[in-house]
Order: C-alpha cells, then sequence, then structure tokens
C-alpha cells in the first residue's frame, strides 16, 4: 500500500479518540501542529443551565419574590431551548438579584457564556459560583474549561489539580492535566500523570488509552499498541480504541490489521464517525472507490467537522461530477484550512462543474497565490494554466 500524506493525518484525530473527555482533540490531517484543547468534559455539562428551572427553591423569599424568581427561571429555560443564551443569561441575572446565593444559577451562567464563546465571563461565572459552593466538582470541571479557553493554562492547569488533591480518583482531571502537558510538549510529565490515573484507577481503560496516545505523538507506536491492547482488555467494547489501533497498522503498511481493528470498531459502534472514515480512507487506498465513498458519506452525516473524510470525499464526488455536493465538502477544507492551497483549487474545480464559473476563477487564484507564498511555483503555474484553459484572462 502507498503511505501518502493523507495516511499521516490519520494521526491527528488520535489524541481527540477519548470523545467527551479533557484531551487533545485534532480533527485535520497533518494537522500536529494546530492548537487543541481539552473538551467540555461530562460530569459538568449536565449541570449547566438546563434544569434550572426544576425544583428551585431560594431561600429568604418571600412568597411573591419566589414567585417571580420562578418565573424567570422558566423564561430563562424556554430562552435557552430557542438557544438565545443572551436572553436567558439576561432573565438568570434577573433572578440572581433576588437570590444572590444561588450558586447554581451563577454556574448555568457560565455555561451559557460558554456557549456563545464568552470565556472571560465564563471564568468569572464559575468563580462566583465556586464562592458559594467551593467543593462544587461540575463547577470546578466548568472553571479547567473556560480559563484554558481563555488562555489562561496554567490557571487551568491548577484547578484540574486541585480537583485531583480532592478526587484522587476523578479520571477527568487526569486527562485535563495530561492534555495541557501534551500541548506543552511536557511528555514526562504527561507520562507521569497518565501513571499516577492508572494507579489511582486501576483498570481505566480511558487512561491506557491516553497511554497510547502519548507514545503516538512521541512517534513510538509499538509502546502505544502495548497499552492500547491493555486498554482493550479492560474494555473490550470501546471503539475508539480499535480506532487508534488501526490508524497504528495503516502508519505501519499493515492494512489487514488496520481493517480487522475498524471492522471491530464498526460492530462495537457502527456510529463512530472516525471508525467509518479510516475505513473509507483504507478502502479508498485499496482501489474500492464505491466502498470508500459509501463509508466516507456515512462519516461525514455522523460527523459534519470531520474536515480528513470531508477531504477526501470530495475527491470522490468530484469524480462522480456531484458537484453540488463537492462544493459543500470543500468549503469545509477550506474553512477549516485557509493555508491550503490545493483545498481552493479543488473547491474551485468543484465550483466550475456547478456552474458557478466567477468564484471558480476566484478561488483558483486564491489557490495559485498560496501555492506561490509556499515556494509551489509548479502548483501556481498549473492554476493559471487552468484559468487561461477556462478562457479566463491570467
Amino acid at each position: 500500500m502507498q503511505r501518502s500524506h493523507a495516511v499521516l493525518s490519520l494521526l491527528a484525530s488520535l489524541v481527540g479518540s477519548l470523545g467527551t473527555l479533557p484531551v487533545l482533540a485534532a480533527e485535520w490531517p497533518g494537522a500536529r501542529d494546530q492548537a487543541a484543547a481539552p473538551l467540555i468534559s461530562a460530569p459538568w455539562v449536565t449541570n449547566g443551565a438546563t434544569g434550572l428551572a426544576q425544583n428551585q427553591t431560594a431561600s429568604n423569599l418571600s412568597p411573591a419574590q419566589q414567585e417571580q424568581f420562578d418565573e424567570l427561571l422558566r423564561q430563562g429555560q424556554a430562552r435557552v431551548t430557542a438557544k438565545d443564551y443572551a436572553g436567558a443569561i439576561a432573565l438568570y441575572e434577573q433572578a440572581a438579584a433576588l437570590d444572590p446565593r444561588n450558586a447554581r444559577l451563577f454556574s448555568g451562567m457560565g455555561y451559557l457564556y460558554i456557549q456563545q464563546g464568552n470565556f472571560a465571563e465564563a471564568v468569572l461565572a464559575y468563580r462566583q459560583a465556586l464562592s458559594l459552593d467551593s467543593r462544587n466538582l461540575a463547577f470546578q470541571y466548568g472553571l479547567a474549561h473556560s480559563l484554558y479557553h481563555n488562555n489562561q493554562v496554567e490557571a487551568a492547569l491548577a484547578t484540574y489539580r486541585d480537583i485531583v488533591a480532592s478526587h484522587p480518583r476523578e479520571a477527568n482531571a487526569y486527562l485535563g492535566i495530561g492534555a495541557i502537558q501534551l500541548q506543552q510538549q511536557d511528555y514526562e510529565g504527561a507520562l507521569q500523570t497518565y501513571q499516577a490515573l492508572v494507579s489511582a484507577v486501576p483498570g481505566n481503560a480511558q487512561a491506557y488509552e491516553a497511554l497510547g496516545n502519548l507514545y503516538i505523538q512521541q512517534g513510538d507506536y509499538d509502546q502505544a499498541l502495548v497499552y492500547l491492547n491493555q486498554g482493550l482488555r479492560a474494555s473490550p467494547n470501546q471503539s475508539n480504541l480499535y480506532v487508534t489501533i488501526a490508524s497504528i497498522y495503516l502508519l505501519q503498511d499493515n492494512p489487514a490489521e488496520a481493517r480487522k481493528n475498524l471492522q471491530q470498531a464498526l460492530a462495537a459502534d457502527s456510529s463512530n464517525a472516525r471508525a467509518q472514515h479510516q475505513m473509507g480512507y483504507l478502502l479508498y487506498q485499496e482501489g474500492d472507490r464505491e466502498g470508500a465513498f459509501e463509508h466516507l458519506a456515512r462519516a461525514v452525516r455522523l460527523d459534519p467537522d470531520l474536515v480528513a473524510a470531508h477531504a477526501l470525499l470530495g475527491k470522490l464526488l468530484l469524480e462522480r461530477e456531484q458537484y453540488l455536493q463537492a462544493v459543500l465538502s470543500y468549503r469545509r477544507v477550506v474553512e477549516a484550512h485557509p493555508n491550503d492551497p490545493a483545498a481552493f483549487y479543488n473547491l474551485g474545480l468543484a465550483l466550475w462543474g456547478q456552474g458557478m464559473h466567477a468564484q471558480a476563477v476566484s478561488n483558483i487564484n486564491v489557490a495559485a497565490m498560496l501555492y506561490e507564498r509556499q515556494g509551489d511555483l509548479g502548483g501556481a503555474e498549473r492554476a493559471r494554466e487552468l484559468i487561461t484553459f477556462w478562457g479566463f484572462q491570467r
């Protein structure tokens, strides 16, 4: 099997294989240098703004104030359901003025600020919640997440460490610490963190997966396989573990083992977008374009943000002359990689096929400029020759 840049891209999603846990995430082939972040962790998402309207009794309120308080929460919940987060926050602020010692109100506002991408305000809201309920684990996770995304990485790290100190078996906190250490290229620190997790929570499959991902980042695939297989022994139905193992086998030019693990991944969870993507890639490399197309199409349906799958699917859509769908896929690629000339070139081809000639020429011109900027004069010339071939001035 010929190794291309695309197979190297498979590793980019490996580090994000722990799903909703606070681990590094990357979505694009060859995007090892992207800034990745601890994701929102499951233990505190469910303690966000939803549910604030249920059974909330404020202390020291008169019956009239309690009725007003309840109505504000009901209206706020309706705004949250409608994704009107600004409106919901305004209502919860009014509720907080009535009951300023209600920690859940402030945590709910923190959650909504996160939905808006306003992490500075989220930090303030979660700090206020913790000032009222300092032991609340969900609030601590919310604060750590907000701090990280507000570029207060050391403070986020300290918050995760505080969680470990008070909850030594809290796996998510170890994973958050390790994720940040990996981003800081503190591999020895991350190794110690993950080993501490294995000691604190023996048999935790996520700990072994984290150790496997650590060795993947360092290029030690054999050692990664040791830990990933330990993870499977601890939790044999972990679909993501099979996908990660399959990716390593692809890198080692062992398609038979890759296929076996991808089949097991899909048997464990057919909705695993990464498994569908990698099976599509494997079939494409083997020349089975029909099978590849089916798996890649499933991958992007399951995860529309899986840019690597869009890139390969777009190529197959061009071959099939399904230009509109190709435009949609390549737009995803261009949005994620605004400095990739090939993405603009392919988007231009799709747009031309769809009859959108002016946009096509514009994108090919961008591709030519990017090729030239990156020193690929042949690519730049090829793009300009295509414009001439289409009958436009160079």
